[in-house]
């Protein structure tokens, strides 16, 4: 954990002492939630639309805080024996104690962004780095300004990597944290349209994303996914040097024979002068492109050919993101995690490459799309007929107009329902042996709720 002296939480943050505690102070932690105060922590009370870090102030020092950082130098503080530090942001000053902390340590860190796909590369490149180092790795979706902070802090000096997932929602956020962990190595996936109604276009996105390659020092690595026009121009950005990989455009890293079955992926992968023999038991090509992706960072930061191999090997994939699940003879690809334009096509691509009986979609809507809903959904429906998908099950009010595009495009069985249950009711009706169901959704339709239906018959 991250300990700091009353000195080192001053030079870190600017912050100036309103109560000195106990003198000769080392602080074990520092934390933002009084649910996981332990004795001689550093409580940071931060601000937020929905809460104030500073009415649980009294509930921190009871619980064991040994200080406190906080905005307001005139609020009346409980009585104790703590050290009450004072700054114009909290936020900030805990994003300064993760950058200070993370500044301990001369170790390689690993940034991921993209519109998709980038927790399931992140998760990618720590299990292949795990095979030489002790990896720290970002924690389910914690990869926006406070989570991010949350991750380095856990930083200690067994560490020797670091793997950490940007997360973004408007320009200029990147780059804030960027600013924070530092990173050696930059990783661009991709550039879709998830978050388009916030930016307004793919261009913008794209200079989003960017903000990584950007913000890179001389010393830095780009490792660029070269099939995506947008990211293989951010190249022009990096300052350092440039690794790109893909599948179609010749790249330093690259995948062949590609091989793509309910038992997983295999291919050749090759590595500036190596050749691999890759086999993952996870599915689809975008998990190419994130092994590709682990593969450079892996060459980059001295993994051997063996090691890559067998890193790639032991990755099991992330829960809800195109995971297997057999149901009486039925394979269910539970990818509900979340949902985006590029990944539903992705999903719909993975779900026709495998072998097996008839193809059922069940879809829920894409949210944050803004004025590009209607048609962005529409293609969807016009890609799932396109690719000869047997059925559709479309969920809500945004996956009508996917149902009414494959319907004009010659999809013959589709369903549109409101509810879970409606959409399980359907396919206990419909299913077969041998079927193969796709699950998936943007986070707010929870698509993985219609399985235990399915489970209980």
């Amino acid at each position: 954990m991250a300990m700091f002296t009353d000195a080192e939480v001053v030079l870190a943050t600017g912050a100036r002492i309103l109560q000195q505690g106990r003198r000769d102070m080392l602080y074990r932690n520092v934390t933002t939630d009084t649910r996981t105060v332990g004795e001689d922590d550093l409580f940071a009370a931060l601000k937020g639309e929905k809460f104030d870090g500073h009415d649980f102030i009294e509930q921190a020092v009871s619980d064991g805080a040994a200080g406190v950082i906080v905005e307001d130098a005139a609020r009346l503080y409980p009585d104790g024996d703590y050290t009450i530090f004072v700054v114009k942001n909290t936020r900030k000053a805990y994003q300064d104690l993760a950058l200070f902390h993370r500044r301990r340590f001369s170790i390689p860190v690993v940034a991921v962004t993209g519109s998709a796909g980038k927790t399931s590369t992140r998760a990618l490149i720590a299990t292949v780095l795990e095979q030489k180092y002790n990896v720290l790795q970002t924690e389910k979706n914690f990869n926006n300004e406070i989570g991010l902070p949350r991750t380095l802090l856990q930083l200690t000096k067994e560490h020797g990597a670091c793997v950490v997932e940007l997360g973004m929602r408007g320009l200029g956020q990147i780059k804030e944290l960027v600013d924070i962990a530092e990173p050696t190595v930059g990783v661009v996936t991709n550039v879709g349209k998830s978050h388009i109604e916030l930016l307004g276009s793919q261009a913008q996105i794209a200079k989003a994303k960017g903000e990584l390659v950007e913000a890179l020092g001389s010393d830095g690595t780009a490792v660029l996914n070269q099939d995506d026009k947008r990211v293989a121009a951010m190249a022009g950005k990096c300052k350092g040097k440039v690794v790109g990989f893909g599948i179609i455009n010749d790249a330093p890293v690259m995948a062949g024979t590609i091989k793509n079955s309910e038992k997983g992926l295999s291919f050749t992968c090759r590595c500036f002068d190596q050749v691999i023999d890759v086999h993952m038991a996870v599915i689809g090509t975008h998990n190419v492109y994130n092994a590709l992706a682990a593969v450079a960072v892996g060459r980059l930061l001295g993994l051997s050919e063996h090691q890559m191999q067998k890193g790639l090997a032991e990755y099991k994939g992330v829960p809800m993101r195109q995971e297997l699940v057999n149901i009486d003879n039925v394979v269910f690809v539970n990818d509900a995690y979340n949902a985006n334009p590029a990944s539903m096509k992705e999903a719909v691509d993975t779900l026709v490459t495998l072998t097996g009986g008839r193809k059922i979609a069940v879809l829920g809507g894409m949210l944050e799309l803004g004025d590009w809903a209607e048609k962005e959904h529409e293609k969807i429906g016009t890609y799932l007929a396109d690719k000869k998908v047997d059925i559709l099950i479309a969920l809500g009010d945004e996956a009508r107009f996917m149902a009414k595009a494959a319907k004009a495009a010659g999809m013959n069985e589709v369903y549109t329902v409101t509810t879970h249950a409606e959409a399980a009711a359907v396919l206990r009706r419909i299913m077969r042996q041998g079927d193969t169901v796709l699950l998936k959704g943007s986070r707010g339709f929870a698509m993985e709720k219609i399985l235990p239906y399915i489970e209980r018959k």
